[in-house]
């Protein structure tokens, strides 16, 4: 497969993820759970304050991924991570900006605003990061970058409860976009 022809696949399953993982979030929503569509949408605060919210915990989530990411311990790990994303593509930053996007938006309906109010935060945020691949039975160091991962996607879901699913789509996106860029752009040892 050519390169053109990878990125057109990969923009066709974030547009998925925006919209399949959406419209599944929501009809599981509307049908299946007991609270108003409208209370599961708009949250606890204004969409000002949920915004403000969920940018904050997820910039300084990422930082703190980044930061023990970069530990020389896990290194191995990482460069094969690494090696793996950068083989498959190179995002551009509007890439990055798009599939951070599509990513917040479908999985956070879905799985914050759909699934978590059946299986509960950290049932969810496991299953969340597991589907990811980031718990590595094999792999222990990706396994401590997943168990991090799965902190941090909890407080996702606590920001979800307490806040609004505006604050954990900000969150979720603003997270994608740090840590996606750094690994592309900041993060090569070569």
């Amino acid at each position: 497969m050519n390169p053109n022809q990878q990125n057109l696949m990969l923009k066709m399953a974030a547009l998925f993820t925006l919209v399949g993982f959406s419209v599944i979030g929501s009809c599981i929503v509307y049908f299946l759970q007991d609270y108003p569509t409208q209370n599961v949408i708009w949250g606890q605060l204004n969409w000002m304050w949920q915004t403000i919210y969920g940018l904050t915990y997820g910039a300084i989530a990422a930082l703190l991924l980044i930061t023990v990411a970069s530990w020389q311990v896990l290194e191995p790990s990482m460069s094969k991570f690494r090696k793996r994303i950068l083989e498959t593509f190179q995002p551009s930053f509007e890439d990055i900006i798009f599939y951070s996007f599509c990513a917040a938006v479908g999985e956070e309906i879905l799985f914050r605003a759909a699934i978590q109010p059946f299986l509960g935060v950290w049932p969810t945020a496991f299953l969340f990061i597991a589907i990811h691949g980031y718990l590595n039975p094999y792999d222990w160091r990706m396994s401590i970058i997943g168990l991090l991962e799965v902190i941090i996607v909890a407080g996702i879901g606590y920001l979800f409860i307490h806040v609004g699913l505006l604050a954990s789509i900000w969150s979720h996106f603003i997270f994608d976009v740090i840590a996606f860029s750094y690994l592309v752009y900041y993060s090569r040892t070569d």
